[in-house]
Parts: structure tokens; C-alpha cells; sequence
């Protein structure tokens, strides 16, 4: 199995609560400046949506699991389970994340029958993933640090990142979608693939279902856990650690 060593794993990130008088204004700073380009960006992409979810009937490559907060452990521990299975304890979990005892951005994802973690996120203005070990030869190329950056237009506000493919990808505010995106910036000729989406399910978690045969798993998930911490945990698109949804307020729902 593929895998890079442990030791090139950041220790040293920031702690919320520490940097909240910092960060709070930079939060609202950053959302502010996005307005002005959503004014300036107004056009239509052209959308392929993802396929319908595989039954026994009809198969297909696009799989549905449930990321699901573990009872008792508070925000600290997540599961990951095949929905295809109707019984989801704890033995039938694929994956978990796991919280850093003292950042509560940052996260370890574990895959069952594996020691070591698979990959190590981080969340917050500048979100990171670090993919350690891969389960399939086919996302080895996905080892090492994946950055996620910002970026919104008229329609909506984005968490990017870039694959192996060379492709850069998207996971949406409003949808929930996670989008390949071609000729991207270039309007009317972009054209966004939707590899994959999420209903986040208030307070326990969410769902995801992935087209399998255009992302890797591990790489849908991590992003995805990235985005339910902050980018859907707020109602400015940005921020989620820093300013999070209040009790009295709703979360986004899907278009």
C-alpha cells in the first residue's frame, strides 16, 4: 500500500479560540471583498449533474455513505458507513475521523484495519489536506498536500482544489456539490461535472453520495469534511470556525 512517511505531518497549527480576536475581523474582511466580484461575474455555466445512486437493480459507479458523529463523543469522533448496508454500528464503519484534542479545525481520517492515519485535514481560511496512504493504487498520485483555496461568483462561493488530473475541482456553498470544472473562469464555456454531493444532516453529520469512476473516495470525503467544518457551518461562505451558525439560525438548504 502506498504511503508517505508520518513524520512530514504538520504539528504546529493554529488553536481557534487563541486566534479568534484575530481572525473574526479577517472572516468578515474576506467576505465583504467577495461581494464586489459577484457583481462583476454574472453568467450561466453549463452543468452535467451526477448519476443516480447504484441499487441491486441498477448498478452504477456513484456509491452513497453517511458520515455520522459517534454518540457520546461529542464533535470529536465521526464514522463512515456504506449505506448499502443497512446495519451501520460501529463494526461497519469504512472510515472515521478523529478531532485533534486541541484544534478544532483539524481532523485525522483512519481507515478500518489500518494503524496509521490515511490523511490529516485541516479547516479554516486556509484548509489543507494531507493524503498519507492510499487503499487502491489508483489515488497513489493523490499522496502528499492538497490546498484548498476560495473563490465566488455570482452564483455561489467555492472551496478549490486540484487533482491529479490536472482538473480543478469545487465543492459548492448553496448545492453541496463537488463539481469538476472545465475552462474554468471562462463564463458561458465553463462547463462544471458534478462528481458528487452532500445533504448534511443537522447535528449528526451528513450524507455523500460519490461517482466513484471520476474522484477518488478518500479524496470526496476528506474535502467534503473540510467543507461541512466551515464552509456549510456559517452564514457568510467562509469562516465556519470562527463564526458558526447560531442556534436561532438555518442552515443552507439544497437548490
Amino acid at each position: 500500500m502506498p504511503s508517505i512517511p508520518a513524520n512530514t505531518v504538520a504539528t504546529n497549527m493554529p488553536i481557534e479560540l487563541l486566534l479568534s480576536p484575530i481572525m473574526r475581523p479577517l472572516v468578515l474582511a474576506k467576505a465583504v471583498l467577495f461581494h464586489p466580484h459577484r457583481e462583476t461575474s454574472r453568467y450561466v455555466p453549463n452543468i452535467i449533474d451526477v448519476g443516480p445512486v447504484s441499487t441491486q437493480t441498477n448498478p452504477t459507479s456513484v456509491k452513497s455513505y453517511t458520515v455520522r458523529r459517534e454518540f457520546g463523543q461529542g464533535a470529536k469522533v465521526y464514522g463512515v458507513f456504506d449505506d448499502a448496508n443497512p446495519i451501520k454500528h460501529i463494526d461497519q464503519r469504512l472510515y472515521w475521523f478523529v478531532r485533534s484534542r486541541a484544534v478544532k479545525g483539524a481532523y485525522k481520517m483512519y481507515t478500518t484495519g489500518e494503524a496509521q492515519a490515511t490523511a490529516h485535514i485541516r479547516a479554516g481560511l486556509r484548509s489543507n489536506i494531507l493524503m498519507i496512504q492510499s487503499t487502491s493504487d489508483d489515488d497513489e498520485f493523490e499522496l502528499g498536500w492538497h490546498v484548498m483555496g476560495h473563490r465566488v461568483d455570482a452564483i455561489d462561493s467555492y472551496r478549490l482544489f486540484e487533482l491529479k488530473d490536472g482538473f480543478t475541482y469545487q465543492w459548492t456553498t448553496k448545492g453541496k456539490f463537488m463539481e469538476k470544472v472545465h475552462n474554468l473562469g471562462e463564463k458561458e464555456s465553463e462547463v462544471r461535472e458534478r462528481v458528487a454531493s452532500v445533504t448534511v444532516l443537522p447535528g449528526h453529520g451528513f450524507q455523500i453520495q460519490i461517482d466513484e469512476s471520476k474522484v477518488s473516495r478518500e479524496m470526496a470525503l476528506t474535502t467534503a469534511m473540510i467543507s461541512f467544518i466551515d464552509q456549510w457551518n456559517t452564514q457568510l461562505g467562509v469562516g465556519g470556525i470562527y463564526y458558526p451558525y447560531q442556534p436561532s439560525q438555518v442552515r443552507w438548504k439544497r437548490d
